[in-house]
């Protein structure tokens, strides 16, 4: 009875010294996210760069949901936009379609879908149905692209599309040619309800940035 006593004891030594094997979990994948913006804006050149000067890049979207089955609608922004200042620049893009009473947004699929196939896409108001522009000048004034008026473009390259545990992106490059509009009071008259349209140029806008699904 002792020497079985005595083995035990021993085999329960040698199970305990034996080290444990640590398990390292695979490492999570994280999207890059760059963005940029460079163009000449009413005659200058203004260059906005994340992380310089407190600028980012603000990715979000609207929604339109309608009761099935009538589809509902995305749209997505990309604002480059700084804590800062006052000026920034923001395009926009809709929209997708999907059904707004099974889901509360569109699939990755479609989201990828969209994006890669809509690389050209025409102007429109509030990038209901196209793209869109709209620019904030040091004064905090707000001035948007209008959806009628001629000679103007829009193309989008280097389409990445990635996700990882913050969501789902489809990364870009966007350059734009356009002018950009706001209203104000017409002081030369004494009509309280008269008012001016300004405009001012876009040109050779390149914005390197991202829409989030």
């Amino acid at each position: 009875m002792k020497k079985v006593i005595a083995l035990f004891a021993f085999g329960s030594l040698f199970l305990a010294g034996c080290p444990k094997h640590e398990i390292i979990p695979a490492p999570t994948p994280k999207v890059e996210l760059e963005s940029s913006f460079i163009g000449i804006v009413n005659g200058s050149q203004l260059e906005l760069t994340q992380n310089v000067d407190g600028y980012y890049l603000e990715a979000t979207k609207t929604k339109y949901i309608l009761p099935s089955p009538t589809p509902s609608k995305a749209a997505y922004y990309a604002n480059m936009k700084s804590s800062n200042g006052l000026v920034s620049i923001r395009v926009g893009l809709g929209s997708i379609s999907f059904d707004g009473s099974a889901d509360s947004d569109p699939s990755l699929v479609v989201f990828n879908s969209f994006f890669s196939s809509t690389t050209a896409p025409v102007y429109s108001a509030s990038s209901a149905n196209g793209f869109e522009v709209v620019y904030r000048d040091g004064s905090g004034n707000v001035w948007t692209s209008d959806d009628t008026q001629p000679l103007q473009d829009a193309v989008f390259t280097g389409i990445v599309q990635e996700s990882d545990g913050s969501g789902d992106y489809s990364k870009f490059t966007c350059t734009f040619n356009c002018n950009v509009y706001r209203t104000v009071p017409d002081l030369t008259t004494p009509v309280l309800t008269d008012s001016l349209t300004l405009s001012l140029p876009i040109q050779n806008a390149i914005l390197k940035g991202w829409f989030k699904r």
